[in-house]
């Protein structure tokens, strides 16, 4: 006899918590069998999860429940140190969400996560995914917990012929149909697992999938079609220009970023004509008049087409550099508290962002700076 909607719903969570308890992936912020969730861990791992793969994260999420094992801790930290911390894990408006969360959560609610998607939904960088993943999680409260991992694994299981970016709520209302009246943390972790360890976006392991039997693309060619997806948009080009100001001590000038969004709260190398609404470069520059350049010094841009892909444009970065031993300028410089200069061998404690790690890769490479 065949089953109702309903108790087709019923038998397909069913089947991924049988399949999760046998396969689940041992993280270091998962709970223990029989142990409860420890709220912060989940907290701290979704916001490190946001845009950024697993593998990357565990040893930054270790690194931060060693330094920082609670919340009041995290809260208590000094924001450059948690910003060294994250720096290589990309996307650092995240840090500076993480700690105003942390000192809103020991201030307000006595140093404990709390227990309300309302209230989680009103910190910063917490959008209704992490609010329902720390929810059915932490918590075992029964939310929809919808990432692409969970897209994926819907728009397969019914064949989903509309685009993502206009079928998501669709995709929405049918994963909340398959959710089950108990072990909600559980079966929220075992669609993450599974999306992450079979139905994978170039190659689906069908074959070993517990729910096969009731997916319209399983096992067929047709699988690696879904989700559909309308035609992405070529990335934007945009050019800067990044100044290396290297003095008689072969220490170079620093700057923190004091913008708003990208590399926000970083240590970076100045740089122009790449993130301001006006002046953009429209090209590589080739060359910059002394009064253009930084400190009215004289700037040599060096022959180099170094790219670095964000998520939305394609930055070509071009590199000026002056070495220069005099004293004056220094004193200058020193006075705008924005700027410092670094030391070769202290670079490694700086908060620096994987972009401005390869533009002095580059110059290390070439022998112009930590030669």
């Amino acid at each position: 006899m065949s089953k109702t909607k309903e108790e087709k719903y019923y038998y397909i969570s069913e089947l991924l918590l049988s399949w999760y308890d046998l396969n689940k992936r041992k993280l270091p912020w998962r709970a223990l069998p029989g142990k409860l969730s420890n709220p912060y861990f989940v907290y701290l791992s979704e916001i490190m999860l946001q845009q950024t793969i697993v593998r990357t994260v565990i040893p930054y999420f270790l690194k931060f429940i060693k330094k920082w094992p609670t919340v009041e801790e995290l809260a208590r930290a000094d924001f450059k140190e948690i910003s060294s911390y994250w720096a290589g894990l990309g996307y650092y408006s995240r840090a500076k969400n993480l700690h105003e969360t942390a000192k809103i959560i020991s201030k307000k609610y006595n140093g404990f996560v709390p227990n309300d998607k309302n209230i989680l939904l009103s910190f910063p960088g917490v959008g209704n995914y992490t609010a329902s993943a720390i929810m059915a999680i932490a918590f075992n409260n029964k939310c929809n917990v919808v990432d692409g991992n969970v897209e994926r694994i819907f728009s397969r299981l019914y064949a989903v012929e509309e685009p993502i970016e206009i079928s998501k709520k669709n995709i929405n209302d049918l994963a909340e149909k398959h959710l089950p009246d108990y072990r909600h943390g559980d079966y929220a972790q075992s669609l993450m697992d599974l999306g992450s360890l079979v139905c994978i976006s170039k190659s689906p392991r069908c074959s070993i999938c517990p729910i096969i039997n009731f997916c319209k693309v399983g096992g067929t060619s047709a699988s690696t079609k879904y989700p559909k997806r309308l035609r992405k948009k070529d990335k934007e080009n945009r050019y800067g220009l990044f100044f290396c100001l290297i003095n008689q001590e072969d220490s170079i000038l620093i700057t923190t970023n004091k913008n708003k969004g990208l590399l926000a709260n970083m240590d970076v190398l100045p740089s122009i004509g790449w993130y301001e609404d006006k002046k953009k470069f429209l090209n590589r520059p080739r060359y910059i008049k002394k009064k253009d350049g930084l400190f009215n010094l004289d700037w040599k841009i060096l022959d180099t087409k170094l790219v670095h892909i964000f998520t939305h444009f394609k930055l070509h970065c071009s590199i000026a550099i002056v070495k220069t031993d005099k004293k004056e300028i220094f004193k200058n410089v020193i006075v705008d508290e924005s700027y410092r200069f670094v030391k070769k061998e202290d670079i490694e404690s700086l908060a620096l962002p994987s972009l401005v790690k390869k533009i002095l890769k580059y110059l290390k490479d070439e022998k112009l700076f930590i030669s």
